[in-house]
This record gives C-alpha cells, sequence and structure tokens, in this order.
C-alpha cells in the first residue's frame, strides 16, 4: 500500500474527503492506491497542494512496514 494512504489516514483525511479534493470516485481512489491505475497529472499538482512538505515519488512508494 501506498504511503499516501497512511498519511491521510494519520491527518483524519478520509477516502471520501480525498476523492472528492481530487474529483473522483471513492472506487478509483481506491484503485489508485492500491497501484490498480496511475493518478493524473492533475491529480499529482492536487496532492502536492495538499501535502506540500512530502516528496511525490515518496508518497506513491510503497510503506515496507505494510501499515
Amino acid at each position: 500500500m501506498r504511503r499516501l494512504k497512511k498519511i491521510l489516514e494519520n491527518r483524519g483525511v478520509s477516502a471520501k474527503e480525498y476523492a472528492a479534493l481530487l474529483g473522483i470516485s471513492e472506487k478509483s481512489l481506491y484503485n489508485k492506491l492500491t497501484c490498480s491505475t496511475d493518478f493524473s497529472y492533475s491529480e499529482y499538482q492536487k496532492l502536492k497542494t495538499l501535502l506540500p512538505e512530502y516528496n511525490v515519488e515518496y508518497l506513491m512508494s510503497d510503506d515496507a512496514s505494510g501499515a
């Protein structure tokens, strides 16, 4: 699972809220978080706006702890 999911959870951002921010369905977000589909360029830009302190490559990488 991508680190992004864990960071969003730690910040109290629900999947529903994050999907709404991106303008996609929760199912589409789930597919992106599980690496079934890729994030678009505009979605990456919104991600950088939401979490500017993180490198996008870091957020998209797998969380080695499996959490």
